[in-house]
């Protein structure tokens, strides 16, 4: 028995951990690494991705005959017979041998690829890898002279043919669902058409407006065309041919995109005329039509801010595929993470606090209604949603008629329809402790692209 006059009871309310899914991409590499199939590692500066690359094989041979090398290697390479592979040829004299090439396997120690011109007779085989070997190294020289800021992992799918690499991506996605927001992914899947038509098939399974998974891939101004509107998933970069060898301008944009970390002290700022380091700008001499064609198809490509006296490359125009700029989907992506976060937060507190529980009644429905609004208030503090918030608590139907009147034009709108209306009109919901009557309208905020400025020129002197 105790002689205490005062029992203190104790009760916790846990805040929500922030979500990092919108600062967490990967490099995609088929079988450029050694590292497990399936399986990542983390980069948090270029020389983590050193001890990480595939050893490059010895060649034994290179013979050029009418348009086609064939490689000899010095060892069974254990690709699949007649698969087409992405490769990467170094080190080889007369260098016109060198460089990364769809090669097509056929036997166990060769394989070939087209090359027009003769290089000459080789006097020095040098050695192959997998294409990724080359690109992750550009990836990452790409990504980290943006800054240090942001790591990135290195998803390895392991050596395969071009068409299997996004079969490859479709199969682990599944198997690690929102884990990623965005992929780097290799030229290949774009330039090699097979592959292309079966990325196509990967990305329109994130065309829905509540995928949060993203793929930035090069093109050319060949192959973009094949791809749709409905792409909201792609992020397409052009680069131009006179590029730097290091450089893979896809994984500029990626970055900046991981580096919005939203917040009052780091709001999200336009994609479009981000600065980029250590990219080439396309020049603009005659290509005002090709640059036209891009920004309709929503294709981007690295430009100068000298427009505004700036020398400092900048992306345009920032859009995924369905034209929208990046930072409208990365807004309505950040809001859906966030409001399932804080209410789901809200909800498991109010289950564990016995001093004030959260029960499915009216006060339970202000607190949730309170809880999206603090999601919808931090979206305007942090550059993500244009408007003032506006908490309502109006039926369905008069609540879609106030929106179709425009009663909430340039507002954020966030209503509650009330306990009692809901339950009238769904008594069966009240038993399963459902309620689906939240809702939030509003608009993502977007930067300036085009501006007009009338300018009335006169001779004519005031008295």
């Amino acid at each position: 028995m105790t002689n205490n006059i005062v029992f203190v009871n104790v009760t916790q309310t846990v805040a929500a951990t922030p979500s990092t899914l919108q600062q967490t991409f990967a490099f995609v590499s088929q079988g450029g690494t050694t590292v497990t199939t399936s399986s990542t590692s983390f980069l948090t500066q270029y020389s983590d991705l050193t001890p990480l690359l595939a050893t490059p094989l010895a060649i034994s041979t290179l013979t050029w005959n009418t348009g086609t090398v064939t490689v000899t290697t010095a060892l069974a390479h254990g690709l699949t017979n007649a698969g087409v592979y992405q490769l990467y040829i170094a080190g080889a004299v007369p260098a016109g041998y060198n460089g990364s090439f769809q090669c097509t396997v056929t036997g166990t120690s060769t394989f070939t690829y087209s090359l027009a011109s003769n290089p000459g007779t080789e006097t020095s085989p040098g050695t192959w890898v997998g294409s990724s070997w080359n690109e992750l190294q550009q990836m990452a020289t790409t990504w980290f002279a943006q800054g240090s800021a942001n790591g990135v992992y290195v998803l390895e799918l392991g050596e395969s043919t071009i068409v299997n690499g996004p079969a490859l991506l479709t199969t682990w996605l599944t198997n690690n669902i929102a884990t990623v927001y965005g992929f780097v992914v290799p030229r290949a899947w774009d330039s090699y058409a097979a592959a292309q038509t079966a990325f196509i098939t990967l990305a329109s399974a994130y065309e829905s407006t509540t995928s949060k998974t993203y793929f930035f891939t090069t093109t050319t101004n060949s192959t973009y065309t094949n791809y749709t509107n409905l792409l909201k998933s792609l992020y397409t970069k052009i680069e131009y041919s006179g590029k730097l060898s290091t450089e893979y301008d896809a994984a500029a944009d990626a970055w900046n995109v991981a580096n919005y970390n939203p917040s009052s002290t780091n709001k999200v700022t336009p994609l479009a005329f981000s600065y980029e380091y250590d990219v080439t700008p396309y020049p603009p001499a005659g290509a005002s039509t090709l640059f036209a064609a891009w920004k309709a198809a929503g294709v981007n490509w690295v430009g100068t801010g000298s427009e505004g006296g700036i020398s400092t490359a900048i992306i345009y125009w920032g859009t995924t595929m369905d034209v929208n700029p990046f930072n409208y989907w990365y807004s309505v992506d950040w809001v859906a993470i966030n409001l399932d976060l804080q209410v789901a937060n809200t909800i498991i507190n109010g289950s564990n606090n016995p001093i004030n529980p959260l029960y499915l009644n009216q006060d339970g429905i202000n607190r949730l209604q309170t809880s999206v609004s603090g999601v919808m208030n931090s979206a305007v503090t942090f550059g993500l949603a244009l408007g003032q918030v506006v908490l309502t608590t109006l039926d369905g139907p008069t609540f879609g008629a106030a929106l179709s009147a425009g009663t909430f034009a340039g507002q954020i709108v966030i209503n509650a329809v009330p306990f009692a209306s809901y339950y009238t009109a769904n008594p069966g919901q009240y038993k399963t402790g459902t309620y689906n009557g939240l809702s939030v309208t509003f608009t993502p905020l977007r930067g300036f692209e085009s501006v007009t400025i009338n300018v009335n020129v006169t001779s004519v002197v005031a008295p």
